[in-house]
């Protein structure tokens, strides 16, 4: 059983997320639900995407903040799954290498990763604790068109 403290975390993060979309939610017995006329809009809620920068840094700073477990981990690169984010807005502002955006406000020349990160979040393992950055980290930050680089097999 979890702690009471981290139901209530959910709880809250929860309630962000819900109010960031602006869907009407319903309390019921320490639960929250959108309500059924909102359904449509709960849908529709966009992921966060992992992007360039992430390739041969590997920070995993956002793993640790976020509430979903959203995260999935290859051997030089995270990626998020679009069906397990609820966009709740951690996980941009604890990358230090800048590489997580709102799918829509992911840069022209990097879209190809929003397919990138629904594809291999299905054959990655999932990643929920925080871990050292790659040892190169620092001196692949920021450096750009890193596709090239990225290894595709799950660490086995």
């Amino acid at each position: 059983m979890w702690p009471k403290k981290w139901y209530l975390f959910c709880y809250f993060i929860c309630l962000l997320a819900f109010k960031k979309q602006e869907i009407e939610i319903a309390h019921n017995k320490g639960m929250i639900y959108p309500l059924n006329s909102q359904l449509n809009k709960l849908k529709s809620i966009m992921a966060f995407v992992v992007t360039d920068n992430c390739i041969l840094c590997k920070y995993t700073d956002c793993v640790a903040v976020c509430p979903a477990d959203a995260f999935y981990e290859g051997p030089n690169f995270l990626v998020i799954n679009p069906d397990d984010c609820i966009d709740c807005d951690l996980c941009p502002v604890e990358c230090p290498a800048g590489a997580i955006f709102q799918e829509d406000d992911v840069p022209a020349d990097q879209q190809e990763f929003i397919e990138l990160n629904a594809e291999l979040s299905k054959h990655w393992p999932r990643i929920t604790e925080l871990k050292a950055p790659l040892q190169d980290a620092k001196s692949w930050d920021g450096v750009t068109d890193k596709l090239q680089y990225l290894e595709i097999q799950p660490e086995e």
